[in-house]
């Protein structure tokens, strides 16, 4: 019985700063979605019809972290077609505007509302992405995205 207090004792004291950590994340997550994405994306993530794709239940959200941080990071150029709906636009690139502690906010914010379920993501994450992906001049296409692996093409 000792034992086991004093194990969940010892599990509290590791998990109680990191879900800390995970809240102050999605707190700053979404000031920063409000300021930068949400003129595109709308306050409930569902796009503009035809201009802007929805981020709710997304695979672009839910699937690789990496992924979605090279997105914000680089951008991405149309045409798209999400949930069977056409849309064309750009998604301008934040690498200039957002340090990598704020990109994993979003991203983690992103990943954790709108529907979507996936879990937080680490400023570590976003900064080796940044490295991975520091040659590349131009915006995401959806066939690179849908072909996307976890060792995407770094440069283009």
């Amino acid at each position: 019985m000792m034992k086991s207090l004093l194990t969940l004792s010892a599990l509290a004291a590791f998990t109680t700063p990191l879900l800390a950590q995970q809240a102050d994340q999605m707190t700053l997550g979404k000031s920063l979605y409000m300021m930068t994405c949400v003129a595109c994306h709308q306050p409930t993530g569902a796009g503009l019809p035809m201009v802007f794709p929805p981020i709710t239940n997304s695979p672009y959200i839910a699937g690789s972290p990496e992924r979605l941080a090279a997105i914000i990071l680089k951008g991405n150029a149309g045409p798209f077609t999400v949930e069977g709906k056409p849309y064309n636009n750009i998604m301008i690139p934040q690498e200039a505007m957002l340090d990598d502690t704020k990109i994993a906010a979003v991203v983690t914010f992103v990943r954790g509302s709108f529907g979507n379920t996936a879990g937080p993501v680490s400023v570590d994450l976003v900064a080796a992405t940044r490295k991975k992906f520091l040659d590349r001049k131009t915006p995401w296409t959806q066939a690179d995205l849908d072909a996307w692996k976890d060792e995407a093409p770094a440069a283009r």
